[in-house]
């Protein structure tokens, strides 16, 4: 029957008031956080300036560990390399000279020098680009280089990315240090991904820009095809429709692998999409993100196919509204200043209200920026405390295996008034919709 007539999630959506905010397309309307004329008019962001961050890395590598002998840090992530200076090619590494009067290198092959020059000086990068095919000869520019920069003849010890740097390549440095090094000095390293975390967490303004475009263009996107959410559609064929939507308003791509999930599936947090349809009495889970030059955005809207008629329907539709009891409850919490596990607290306290303490089973929240996934962490064990520019989602759920799961999710910018949730979707199951 026509959604009208049926408790599904595409009921009575087009007539809901939120839809008159953005551009009528056919009977429905896109949804943005600013005009939908200003999305699809902006050609250009904000540039990004990196010229202060190697500095500011140096400045906290030194307070944060003044005895180290440490002479430089190689840096070999591609997220770490991008915030650094701005360079987003697949291949090469950086080596970042911990003293403020020697430079720093980025060490690429052929393939990316041209566009190396171009991302380094549109952001404003001090670096220096070096050319090497292999590996190989990478390392032995590094191991050369660190020589100039040590000042006597000891052991040679590096800063790297522990979570990053594989055993071979370690393998390979220390043959390189072995090989260009006299005696018996040998190369010691010391973790320092920890500095990178903690330099990402407060977003430029010009990072919040293409935070704030992706969560507008994800929003966006939703509104445009939640139309397609009748009983008789696949998982699969819904995320399509999904991730098409968001690249055509905008999104450089989709932020991670969309979920999209029917029914029992639901009760899977990370499930993938399948050829599984959607019928009444189920709950749909949708968790997406656009991208907008690198940077990401995050959101989860559950919505109920029922009209509430059974016990079934009646229940998901109780639990639903727990969820985003405990996620608005949540996001009131979000501010400067406050612990990461006091929010985590207080949506498990909302659920727990609900009897559904224990059907969670995963933290509440996490930061988002170049990763999907980053500091600050919000769950139980989590000793962040929020600053301002944080970026952090709220993402309670339930979920029960034979039932179904639920799922709530806002993104928010930490603001020096507290907060700004960039999610503006709406949190409604739509099966009572009325206006």
């Amino acid at each position: 029957m026509a959604p009208r007539q049926r408790g599904c999630p595409a009921r009575n959506w087009h007539h809901c008031r939120f839809w008159r905010r953005g551009l009528r397309v056919g009977r429905f309307w896109l949804v943005s956080l600013f005009p939908i004329s200003a999305l699809m008019s902006v050609k250009t962001l904000s540039a990004i300036d990196v010229s202060q961050r190697i500095g500011a890395a140096r400045d906290l590598v030194a307070n944060t560990d003044s005895s180290s002998p440490c002479v430089a840090l190689l840096v070999t992530s591609g997220v770490n390399i991008r915030w650094l200076t701005g360079f987003t090619g697949s291949a090469g590494m950086l080596l970042m000279s911990l003293r403020h009067d020697a430079p720093s290198y980025l060490i690429t092959d052929g393939r990316y020098i041209a566009q190396a020059e171009q991302q380094l000086r549109v952001s404003n990068s001090p670096v220096e680009i070096i050319e090497k095919r292999l590996v190989k000869e990478q390392l032995q520019f590094v191991v050369s280089k660190i020589q100039e920069n040590q000042e006597s003849a000891s052991d040679v010890c590096l800063g790297i990315e522990s979570h990053d740097v594989s055993v071979e390549l370690l393998q390979q440095l220390e043959a390189e240090v072995a090989s260009q090094r006299s005696g018996a000095e040998k190369l010691t390293w010391t973790a320092i991904q920890e500095v990178f975390v903690d330099l990402r967490r407060s977003k430029t303004p010009a990072e919040l820009e293409r935070i704030t475009l992706a969560a507008s263009i994800a929003d966006s996107a939703l509104q445009s095809v939640v139309h397609l959410l009748l009983p008789g559609i696949s998982e699969v064929q819904f995320c399509l429709h999904l991730d098409h939507a968001m690249r055509e308003m905008g999104a450089q791509d989709v932020s991670f692998p969309s979920i999209v999930a029917f029914g029992e599936n639901s009760a899977l947090p990370h499930h993938r999409p399948s050829r599984k349809v959607l019928s009444e009495d189920e709950v749909v889970v949708i968790d997406f993100g656009a991208l907008v030059d690198g940077y990401h955005s995050d959101m989860t809207r559950s919505f109920v196919c029922t009209d509430g008629s059974t016990a079934r329907g009646q229940e998901l539709l109780a639990r639903f509204d727990a969820v985003k009891l405990a996620c608005e409850e949540g996001g009131k919490l979000v501010a400067p200043g406050v612990s990461a596990a006091s929010i985590d607290a207080r949506c498990r306290e909302v659920l727990a209200q609900a009897g559904l303490e224990n059907e969670l089973n995963h933290g509440i929240g996490h930061g988002v920026g170049l990763l999907i996934h980053e500091a600050p962490w919000i769950n139980p064990r989590s000793l962040d405390v929020l600053c301002e520019n944080d970026v952090v989602t709220v993402e309670p759920g339930a979920y029960r295996m034979g039932l179904g799961g639920v799922r709530v999710e806002d993104l928010f910018i930490v603001s020096s008034a507290g907060h700004i949730n960039i999610s503006r979707s709406p949190k409604t199951p739509y099966s009572s919709l009325n206006v």
